[in-house]
């Protein structure tokens, strides 16, 4: 049986012109001769970064969602405020789906997301076809425009900004960490090549098909 020759060509996503995959060596971005848009952005060690870059996201997720945000004291009271207490004062003030709004763009997808991209960057640095790449990378890409942090960490410096006049405001390590998260998940976004992990995932499960077919 012959071995599948890896397809050689690269479609624009943008008005879908077909041409032939050019040679991609370092830091490199390919536009597309028609258009104009992007189709390349070519990082050396694409996947590595990207799990190195995943496992710090998810690891940070922890202090930034179990540690104080703010700590609010007032009159000699004190008040600490995590991203879940939050969303739990805004659902008792009536509002659901705020409350909703900020458990799924604050907490749920930030680590979807890092899940996701650590399952594949992982697959693509040991080099093993596991089940559900290319849903995963779909995924990610398709949760990679929902990641909300930055308007979170936004709505809380305005918050700052409006009660230091009537109450004393310390930041909390989770403030520290959720800052720290944000850099990192938009680091991971702009490190990640999407051709190349496409690219890969496909020769990945090719390579599987044939071994299945010779196991057969």
């Amino acid at each position: 049986m012959t071995e599948a020759v890896p397809d050689s060509r690269i479609a624009c996503h943008e008005c879908d012109l077909l041409m032939q995959r050019p040679e991609i060596h370092g830091d490199q971005v390919v536009h597309c001769p028609r258009c104009g848009s992007r189709l390349i952005s070519s990082h050396p060690n694409s996947a590595e970064r990207s799990l190195a870059l995943a496992l710090a996201g998810l690891i940070l997720l922890v202090p930034a969602n179990l540690f104080p945000v703010l700590t609010l004291e007032v009159l000699g009271r004190e008040q600490q405020q995590t991203i879940f207490s939050s969303a739990m004062a805004l659902y008792q003030d009536g509002l659901a789906l705020v409350a909703l709004a900020v458990l799924l763009f604050a907490i749920m997808v930030p680590l979807l997301k890092l899940v996701l991209l650590a399952y594949v960057a992982g697959a693509l640095h040991l080099q093993t076809p596991w089940p559900g790449l290319s849903l995963a990378m779909r995924s990610y890409q398709h949760l990679d425009q929902w990641g909300m942090l930055e308007v979170y960490l936004i709505a809380v410096l305005v918050s700052v900004v409006k009660l230091v006049d009537i109450a004393t405001v310390h930041p909390g390590l989770g403030l520290y960490s959720l800052s720290a998260l944000i850099a990192v998940t938009t680091l991971s976004s702009s490190q990640l090549d999407p051709d190349l992990f496409w690219h890969q995932i496909d020769d990945l499960n090719k390579s599987s098909l044939v071994q299945e077919t010779f196991d057969e």
